[in-house]
């Protein structure tokens, strides 16, 4: 459990670092107020949600991760929601270009990482939550597993002749 929690705060860290880095650094956008601020939230969910937990890219993950990224959507509107509407206040220094009067709910930089954390951390506890007890240790039987040594069956009406 406790590694499952290291796992999503360290994966939703680096994706949200990576992403606020992006919109700051990369595309110029310092500032993001509005619209934009909870369109940039929505992106930063949907994509912790798609990258955490099982990755898309296994056999039969796409379903999930398009899954988790939709309800990463609305998971980043809403935390974002909740950040401008009570957790609001100005920076009283520069942030790497940004004015130092700016709410802090308006710089990528600050806001993309607890976004991408919160949901980051929520996706990997789900998802080892889902593993089965006794699933996968050694000298354990799969279910439905018949007994090692018995006989197969033959097919029945499948005679030579």
């Amino acid at each position: 459990m406790s590694q499952r929690i290291l796992i999503g705060l360290v994966k939703g860290l680096t994706l949200g670092v990576l992403l606020g880095s992006l919109f700051h650094f990369g595309l110029g956008w310092r500032v993001t107020p509005g619209l934009l601020g909870y369109l940039i939230a929505m992106g930063v969910g949907a994509t912790a949600g798609i990258l955490a937990g099982r990755p898309p890219w296994l056999h039969e993950a796409w379903i999930e991760s398009l899954l988790k990224g939709v309800f990463g959507l609305a998971v980043g509107a809403a935390v974002y929601w909740v950040a401008v509407r009570f957790l609001t206040f100005e920076m009283a220094f520069d942030v790497f270009g940004a004015p130092a009067s700016s709410p802090w709910t308006s710089l990528p930089l600050l806001y993309a990482p607890p976004i991408a954390m919160l949901f980051a951390l929520i996706v990997e506890l789900d998802n080892g939550a889902s593993s089965k007890p006794g699933a996968g240790k050694p000298g354990m039987p799969k279910p439905g597993a018949g007994k090692p040594g018995a006989a197969k069956p033959k097919p029945a009406g499948g005679g030579a002749g």
